[in-house]
């Protein structure tokens, strides 16, 4: 079998795998029967072609294609992980690597060998999402807000606003959980997030910490007085009655109020400073909010 007949045999074998190879402007040369699988054309639709037709269009005004190839020449290989696009419109996540083709030592064009790999992506994405996600609830976990509220912190440093942090803790709910079981406390969590986000601006970042806490980040806060409307509106929200299989269930809440700058420099202090003032409202008797103050040097 020579060179051509090898070449052919390559080409019309059933694979999973596309191989496309380009000459150096990255027209199509040659096309594979996986090819022709993953993408939708035909070998005479698609020999001639730039190969930038595969790319999304994002891709396409980025230059993508063009730092493809100046990156496989200048490494050896490089890594083509992204969406492209099919025949039919339809995008999938491709997993694949592109390398110099090099005849008599000369560059002579690139080959691409590459895999549709979709579900393996998406399934990726879900865990990725779901490991910063409250299952109970739908809401960003703790892990989440740390990650976010550093960025907001940062924004707020940038832009010379307030930022304040509201902890939010449902008083008394573990008698609710000894009374009325613990399906009708989770009734009682997932009923308090769908009220306090319904109280806030979509700016605003509500959280569960974990167990019947919760926490506001309410960004762009021009003074105190605007935290102080939110802490209420919270408060009142808690406040109203839980209607759970013809029991009447209430769960009020206890929060404690931070600002950065105002109180905090850094994320650790913000929290904890929030958590001082959450005891501090406890302490006065639950069903109320408290400022965090910083301690009187004697």
């Amino acid at each position: 079998m020579d060179d051509r007949e090898l070449m052919q045999a390559l080409l019309d074998s059933p694979s999973r795998h596309a191989i496309v190879v380009t000459d150096l402007k990255g027209n199509i040369t040659l096309w594979n029967r996986g090819a022709e699988g993953i993408f939708g054309y035909s070998r005479e639709e698609i020999v001639g072609v730039n190969a930038e037709r595969l790319f999304i269009a994002n891709d396409r005004r980025n230059h993508v294609p063009d730092k493809e190839m100046r990156q496989a020449r200048r490494e050896g290989c490089a890594e083509d992980f992204r969406w492209h696009i099919r025949k039919d419109g339809t995008t999938f996540w491709g997993d694949g690597m592109m390398y110099p083709v090099r005849i008599h030592g000369r560059d002579a064009g690139y080959m691409k060998v590459l895999r549709d790999a979709t579900d393996q992506k998406r399934r990726h994405d879900e865990h990725q999402r779901l490991a910063f996600v409250d299952a109970l609830t739908g809401l960003p976990n703790r892990a989440e807000l740390y990650r976010r509220l550093v960025d907001m912190i940062g924004s707020a440093q940038r832009h010379d606003e307030l930022l304040v942090l509201h902890l939010v803790d449902l008083d008394h709910f573990k008698d609710i959980n000894d009374s009325f079981g613990h399906m009708a406390g989770d009734a009682v969590l997932r009923t308090a997030a769908e009220r306090m986000r319904e109280v806030l601006r979509t700016t605003d970042l509500l959280a569960r910490l974990g167990g019947d806490e919760f926490a506001v980040v309410q960004p762009g806060a021009h003074s105190m007085d605007a935290a102080i409307i939110v802490a209420g509106k919270l408060r009142e929200a808690l406040a109203q009655p839980v209607s759970i299989e013809g029991n009447e269930i209430r769960a009020s809440g206890s929060i404690g109020v931070s600002a950065y700058p105002l109180d905090a420099a850094n994320t650790e202090q913000l929290m904890g400073n929030a958590d001082v003032a959450l005891y501090q409202a406890k302490a006065a008797g639950r069903n109320q909010y408290k400022l965090y103050e910083a301690p009187v040097p004697r």
